[in-house]
């Protein structure tokens, strides 16, 4: 299977459980700055403005990994020190007290999941995530 054939299962499982679970309110990606792939669940109060300001305001536009936020960025002699240290970053939890935004990063495009901020992390991140990668590739149980 081609990587982007992969990309788009791995989208369409988390697109899936927008469809199914009520804590997990939208999925879309941002690619060079542009948001594709945007869906929101039927019950959930978002519609694309407010996707496109909550963007704007936490910088979550960056188009790859190497981009990272200041809250991101650990002072390393080198970007090659950083990558050698810790490898690529897989993904991010961000928790805010209106919402979770689950920020999972691939080489061409970052995967945002709003999630509902009053769940329980095992029953949202840790369900994306089995979801989103192959079992074997995360631990059973990330919290």
């Amino acid at each position: 299977m081609k990587g982007s054939d992969l990309d788009t299962k791995k989208y369409d499982k988390i697109k899936h459980l927008v469809e199914v679970d009520d804590d997990i309110l939208a999925v879309f990606s941002v690619e060079s700055s542009v948001i594709k792939e945007l869906y929101i669940a039927e019950n959930a109060n978002l519609d694309r403005n407010y996707i496109e300001s909550l963007i704007h305001i936490l910088e979550l536009d960056r188009k790859s990994y190497n981009e990272k936020p200041q809250t991101y960025v650990i002072k390393q002699e080198s970007e090659e020190e950083y990558n050698n240290s810790l490898g690529k970053i897989k993904w991010v939890v961000m928790e805010y007290d209106k919402i979770r935004i689950l920020k999972i990063f691939e080489n061409d495009k970052i995967i945002f999941v709003l999630i509902n901020s009053n769940t329980q992390l095992e029953h949202t991140v840790d369900n994306i995530l089995g979801y989103y990668y192959d079992l074997d590739e995360i631990p059973r149980s990330l919290f």
